[in-house]
């Protein structure tokens, strides 16, 4: 009982602090656990810390207890902002980043991301208009809260400011066209699967990667090096090529024009006038298009692109059931500061459906020549041939064992095509670290044929390989190395990654180091 003279206190008089004491005393401004991202980059809360709209909220509720949540880079907007930290951390804006996969991927690769990327708890975003202006609202009302503005221009219209409510995806996952615009997620680094400046995947963009890369080893080699077969760039090196056809009229020739694929555009040379003479020079062959229809007749008379290779064709390649086959392996360049890159170590062998004969050199005999599936598919019943089943380089192993007495070609090959990734991985280095940005990463898909002797040539990288898994073994490779892919890229730019040795401590399985160079790590020593 009260004395005289005292006022009674009430337990309702103590209830808003006791509240309050509650809500401070157990972090109730902290989002639950299972509804934060799955990854966020390294220096993302540093980065929330010091944003300028967390630095004006700040000024405005000094007495916020907490701190913003990092996804916040990613998926609010200004008024997300500040109605969080003034409110003390009562008012929760929705916490969830977003995701774009471009529309232009086949359904296939879509299938392997959306599970791994809704683990993180991102959603999917389909939105290809992004943005991230750190610009403060200059009108707020007296919470301290942004608010639209009226802007009067030099006619007299009046035009409303609103504050800025774009957000960008905290991951993107581009096709063969860029769609939406990569600086708002790398801005924080997010992770975007493209590299900035690389070139190797054109025909040009190789062969000019090639020839720098054998004057910038530590010990130079004359180009050709023995790893990729001799070529020249048309029209530039057209006399060159003349010259060296003429001395030697027995090799025979192949021409790629430079930024097509599945064997479009490509024509078989047996001697100059095939490719220039006096009464067809070689610019009236040319066909001045971007894209060759894809629907085109395989057969078709082919005409030179504007730009392109003439490539040494290899005579003497090594056969499966007496077809011509390339190999496809993948290369993953997971960081770009510190660099770090891998190799896969499964792939998958590709054939051709027509036995091969290298006297058999025409445009009728292309199918005997070129090893891309797409093209082969146009030939009829190839795909009910047994030459349509792609194979594994396992399987590829265990058969020229048996059968043509080849011991070991498997630790022979992998060998082989470790040491042409460093050197593609160390041609490039220079290019990514000065023009690529911190989240950027790429998976490149190799094609590589391999001589009677065993020898292991580099034909050509591809920045989109086929995602599509419409065979057994594409279906045993593709989505478990995306994956793991995946777990690399997201450890290499993570807190979990920070300072630590991949070789160690990555979360590789079929992938092998090639260089990760915050440790100073060559896995092959080229000289």
């Amino acid at each position: 009982m009260a004395k005289h003279g005292e006022k009674k206190v009430s337990k309702d008089d103590d209830a808003p602090k006791d509240l309050e004491s509650s809500f401070l005393i157990n972090k109730e401004w902290l989002y639950p656990v299972d509804t934060r991202s799955g990854w966020l980059p390294m220096g993302s809360q540093e980065a929330a810390d010091n944003h300028p709209w967390t630095r004006r909220a700040v000024e405005k509720n000094p007495r916020f207890p907490g701190y913003v949540p990092p996804e916040a880079l990613f998926c609010w907007t200004e008024t997300d902002f500040a109605s969080y930290i003034n409110s003390g951390g009562f008012v929760k804006p929705k916490l969830q980043c977003q995701y774009y996969i471009s529309p232009e991927n086949p359904q296939p690769i879509v299938d392997i991301l959306e599970p791994v990327l809704s683990d993180m708890n991102w959603i999917c975003s389909v939105d290809s208009h992004v943005g991230r202006d750190e610009a403060l609202t200059q009108t707020t009302d007296y919470m301290g809260m942004p608010v639209a503005r009226m802007k009067k221009h030099e006619d007299g219209s009046l035009e409303v400011i609103k504050p800025q409510e774009e957000v960008a995806p905290i991951f993107i996952w581009e096709a063969g066209r860029n769609m939406v615009d990569h600086s708002p997620t790398l801005k924080y680094r997010g992770l975007v699967n493209r590299l900035g400046g690389v070139t190797f995947f054109t025909k040009v963009g190789m062969l000019e990667l090639i020839r720098e890369r054998c004057i910038e080893r530590d010990i130079p080699l004359s180009f050709p090096p023995p790893w990729y077969p001799l070529a020249f760039v048309l029209p530039d090196d057209l006399e060159q090529w003349k010259r060296h056809a003429e001395a030697n009229p027995h090799k025979k020739w192949i021409y790629k024009p430079n930024g097509e694929a599945m064997g479009r555009g490509i024509i078989l040379v047996d001697k100059i006038t095939d490719v220039d003479s006096k009464e067809r020079p070689f610019r009236t062959r040319c066909k001045n298009v971007e894209v060759f229809d894809p629907r085109e007749a395989p057969l078709k008379e082919r005409d030179f692109a504007n730009y392109g290779i003439i490539q040494e064709y290899m005579v003497n390649p090594l056969l499966l059931e007496n077809r011509k086959f390339a190999v496809r392996v993948y290369m993953l360049v997971a960081r770009v500061k510190p660099y770090l890159c891998f190799h896969y170590n499964f792939g998958y062998i590709k054939r051709c459906g027509e036995f091969y004969d290298e006297n058999k050199f025409h445009r009728e005999d292309l199918f005997r020549h070129i090893t891309n599936q797409e093209f082969q598919k146009k030939q009829d019943d190839f795909v009910t041939s047994s030459a349509a089943e792609l194979m594994s380089i396992e399987s590829l192993d265990g058969y020229l064992r048996d059968n043509a007495g080849v011991p070991a070609f498997r630790l022979n090959f992998w060998q082989q095509v470790k040491a042409i990734c460093m050197e593609l991985c160390l041609g490039i280095k220079e290019t990514v670290t000065e023009e690529a940005q911190v989240g950027q990463f790429e998976i490149f898909g190799l094609d590589v044929i391999v001589d009677a002797d065993q020898r292991v040539y580099m034909l050509e990288a591809n920045r989109d390989p086929s995602w599509v898994t419409d065979t057994e073994v594409k279906r045993a490779i593709i989505p478990d190395m995306i994956r793991e892919s995946l777990e690399l890229v997201f450890w290499s730019h993570s807190e979990e990654g920070k300072g630590k040795e991949a070789m160690l401590a990555s979360p590789m399985r079929g992938f092998e180091v090639l260089i990760d160079e915050a440790f100073d790590f060559q896995a092959v020593d080229l000289d």
